[in-house]
């Protein structure tokens, strides 16, 4: 069984190491060779997930010996979060004088204008830095980036190639004595589409049980990008391996109260057989849940790590052992269930204003006093279910 992270283990070091990305890493090289004697004070990296973004920064910053000061954009969403963290590193030397490099990884995270001036604060910070500054997004194209985007120089990063990925698989397979056939591999990596961190823990998790990769195992197991949701859940429900399950949720697109949603209705499959496992796990979703509340209550994102970690990490270990027997998880229905609940009162405040002439009354007061009966009664009795037809 593979007991470390293969994704953290195989991170690369140097540039050398580096899979693809040769345009990318010489805007990389060329801007810190020519800072602060560069048209834009910031580098943005943008690109999709698993390509390499702050894999390719850090490993720049390890070889020509920049200190990294990183800080994702989750941490610091408002002006003052960043100001407190971000400011005094761009305008201050450290005290061996090393040269820097500020990474601002995810960007996504941070607050617009609108909010809490977070993006403002950003462009603020570029302006006065003494140092480089390179920000990593999905997607910086976004409306509330559109200042961000005037102060830095964009570049991008494609999707790797298949080929690329299916080296890359090869030679941590060999490192680490897994058996693999290369249509596996093939397969694996034509599945990431481009995303080499998802193509590196599906190797590891086909691997896991048997040390082996076949043909046949990967047409079973499969990874398309709707089944992202389920690959989650088999980590939470069929492993004890919290690093992994908490890399796989950084790469899917599903928010965690859907998570939530979708491990409760799934988890008396998993845990039915053992009480207190379930009762466990049921006390891990409410405190995330809990903590979920509180973010959008007083929006102090610092919870949300505590509301990940009880959700994921949580409910995981609350198991004493594995369910071995194969489970077919379905899908939340709980999404459904509100929309109905709120169509149904949508239904009954339209009835309440109806009624409200003929009883003289508020539709409030009719949807409290009134039509719960009315409701109640009607069911029992066809008579009286006409009465809304005669009105």
């Amino acid at each position: 069984m593979i007991k470390e992270a293969l994704v953290q283990k195989y991170c690369p070091k140097s540039t050398k190491e580096l899979v693809g990305q040769k345009e990318a890493l010489a805007a990389i090289s060329k801007y810190l060779t020519n800072y602060p004697k560069v048209f834009k004070k910031a580098l943005l990296l943008y690109g999709p997930t698993g390509v390499g973004k702050t894999s390719l920064v850090k490993a720049i910053a390890t070889e020509k010996d920049f200190e990294l000061i990183e800080v994702n954009a989750a941490d610091c969403r408002s002006a003052d979060s960043l100001n407190a963290k971000l400011l005094p590193a761009a305008t201050q030397r450290s005290l061996w004088g090393n040269k820097k490099i500020l990474l601002i990884d995810e960007l996504e995270g941070l607050h617009g204008q609108s909010d809490r001036g977070g993006v403002q604060a950003l462009v603020n910070i570029i302006k006065q830095s003494a140092f480089p500054i390179v920000i990593t997004s999905l997607d910086p194209f976004d409306d509330r980036f559109k200042t961000l985007r005037l102060s830095c120089e964009l570049v991008e990063l494609k999707p790797l190639d298949t080929k690329e990925i299916v080296s890359k698989l090869k030679e941590i397979a060999e490192k680490e004595k897994i058996n693999y056939d290369l249509q596996a591999l093939q397969t694996i990596a034509l599945h990431a589409n481009g995303d080499l961190r998802a193509a590196i823990n599906d190797l590891q998790m086909l691997a896991e049980q048997d040390n082996c990769v076949t043909k046949e195992k990967v047409q079973l197991w499969g990874r398309e990008q709707r089944e992202d949701m389920f690959s989650l859940l088999r980590f939470v429900f069929k492993s004890f391996d919290s690093k992994i399950l908490l890399q796989t949720f950084d790469y899917i697109d599903n928010e965690l109260e859907d998570l939530i949603f979708w491990i409760e209705q799934n988890l008396f499959q998993e845990f039915g057989r053992d009480s207190s496992a379930l009762v466990d796990a049921y006390r891990a979703l409410s405190l995330a849940d809990g903590y979920l509340q509180k973010i959008k209550r007083r929006q102090h994102w610092r919870f949300f790590l505590y509301a990940k970690y009880f959700a994921l990490v949580g409910v995981q270990q609350a198991k004493k052992s594995v369910f071995s027997k194969p489970i077919k998880y379905t899908k939340s229905d709980i999404l459904l269930k509100i929309y109905m609940l709120a169509a149904k009162r949508k239904k009954a405040q339209s009835m309440a204003e109806q009624y409200s002439e003929y009883f003289h009354t508020s539709s409030k007061r009719l949807m409290e006093t009134f039509l719960p009966y009315y409701n109640f009664v009607s069911t029992r009795n066809q008579i009286f279910g006409s009465f809304d037809t005669e009105l």
